[in-house]
């Protein structure tokens, strides 16, 4: 399994859109080195995981061939997550010898709603009939393609059920939890009753090692904590690398200080193009 890290920001980006922080400030100096665009993850070049408006940006920076994604994993609505707009151009006079003329895209009700809503006034008929959504909530399991994937509960907001993903292939396991705070002891649970034994886990770590509680996003010192119960529950193990990713431009963001800090924690700073084998 092949994965990708193609933007590792939080809603912002860093450096984010209208602030003058100094943090920011710095990161305007150096953006070859410490850029940070929504997040988003490519798996195996078919399979993505949540679809921001940076989308044609990480095409054109990594030279991607988006037209060969076949499945749309979307944690939940939020822009950052998800811009459907950008969907009316797969297919017609905007995209031609496409590898993949189906596109499958899952997500929950809420999603469902901003994908309908985002493509209404302007998407083809013949770009439609390919583009396929798929409703699911939490506690489903699914196979597609050579995937198979289970769509777990996020505690992320009270507008809908945000869901984080578990996609297995060829015997590797990836855990995907962007976004959402610790869960609940029956995450584990249910991991645990399917037997999962996950091979890398990519945490939301929004707040990086400041040490301020949320109900909606991790730092550093949660993904510890959810780490423990991971290996508790003997869904990780030695086997596991745990990569932290999500930035709020507010913990300072900056590679080699992400690097830093989160080595310090037994963790590893994905940043912005960062490429991994399972």
């Amino acid at each position: 399994m092949r994965i990708l890290f193609l933007g590792t920001a939080a809603a912002e980006g860093f450096p984010a859109t209208f602030c003058n922080c100094e943090y920011c400030r710095a990161a305007k100096e150096n953006l070859s080195e410490e850029l940070r665009t929504r997040s988003q993850m490519l798996v195996d070049g078919d399979l993505l995981i949540d679809f921001p408006a940076d989308s044609f940006f990480h095409m054109a920076r990594n030279r991607l061939d988006f037209s060969a994604v076949k499945y749309l994993l979307v944690t939940h609505s939020h822009s950052d997550h998800f811009y459907a707009q950008e969907l009316i151009n797969r297919g017609y006079k905007f995209a031609r010898d496409m590898r993949s003329e189906i596109l499958h895209i899952y997500g929950n009700a809420e999603v469902e709603k901003v994908f309908l809503e985002g493509t209404r006034r302007e998407m083809r008929p013949e770009v439609a009939e390919n583009v396929y959504f798929h409703k699911i909530k939490a506690g489903e399991e699914f196979a597609v393609g050579g995937y198979r994937v289970l769509s777990l509960p996020a505690k992320h907001c009270a507008e809908e059920d945000a869901l984080v993903y578990c996609v297995e292939k060829k015997g590797k396991t990836l855990l995907y939890l962007n976004d959402t705070a610790l869960p609940e002891e029956d995450f584990y649970l249910y991991l645990t009753g399917r037997g999962i034994k996950a091979d890398a886990v990519s945490f939301d770590c929004t707040l990086g090692d400041e040490q301020v509680s949320s109900l909606r996003h991790m730092n550093m010192y949660d993904n510890c904590r959810m780490r423990e119960k991971l290996e508790k529950y003997g869904i990780t193990g030695g086997f596991t690398k745990y990569y932290v990713t999500h930035f709020s431009h507010n913990c300072a963001p900056f590679r080699k200080r992400m690097d830093s800090v989160a080595a310090a924690f037994g963790l590893i700073a994905a940043h912005d193009g960062l490429e991994i084998e399972l």
